[in-house]
């Protein structure tokens, strides 16, 4: 059994990363859970692997869970079934991990080092933490930016009310809106 050390980089302005090591037999649904509690995420967001080369390009897909995605007759090996030492193909390996689709969490994930287990102890690991992760829920704001805030078809009093004296006496048999009363319509439309 060999220990690879993989260095997981945020993609997010605060550029922090985490040097994870992880047992070669460990699936990649361990690795998916160190990450996360690296980085401080807690929420049960759907995610996937991809096995990248150099240039940070998609390969195939390792998924948590088969969201039924898959080309027919193909039935994809999620996390848990595969397993670490599976895709290591060089010294360099590289993953592209994407956590949460809609906030669209992405991590570069790269080999820098394999080796011997240290004795006693417990894998996966943490064992370099650098920068302030951001916050799990920090995307929110940007997918409501530019929403409009207020309801456009909100009553605002200012508006719609008019006083008294700037009401037309010739629209008496008309309420606020613009509209007449229902009685006004005749025995036939009761």
């Amino acid at each position: 059994m060999r220990i690879y050390r993989f260095r997981v980089l945020i993609d997010h302005p605060s550029e922090a990363f985490r040097d994870l090591e992880i047992e070669s037999e460990q699936n990649f649904l361990d690795l998916h859970k160190a990450i996360k509690e690296a980085f401080a995420f807690i929420g049960q967001e759907m995610a996937s692997f991809y096995v990248s080369n150099e240039s940070w390009e998609k390969g195939p897909e390792i998924p948590l869970a088969d969201l039924g995605f898959a080309e027919e007759g193909e039935v994809p090996a999620l996390m848990e079934e595969v397993r670490i030492s599976d895709h290591i193909r060089s010294t360099s390996q590289r993953f592209i991990y994407a956590y949460d689709f809609l906030h669209m969490w992405m991590f570069m994930v790269e080999l820098i080092q394999a080796g011997d287990p240290k004795p006693g102890a417990n894998y996966p690991r943490v064992v370099m933490s650098m920068g302030t992760a951001p916050d799990e829920h920090s995307k929110e704001d940007d997918l409501t930016a530019g929403i409009v805030e207020e309801d456009p078809y909100a009553m605002d009093d200012e508006e719609h009310d008019l006083d008294e004296e700037d009401r037309d006496p010739d629209d008496a048999d008309h309420n606020e809106f613009g509209h007449g009363n229902i009685d006004d319509l005749g025995e036939e439309y009761r």
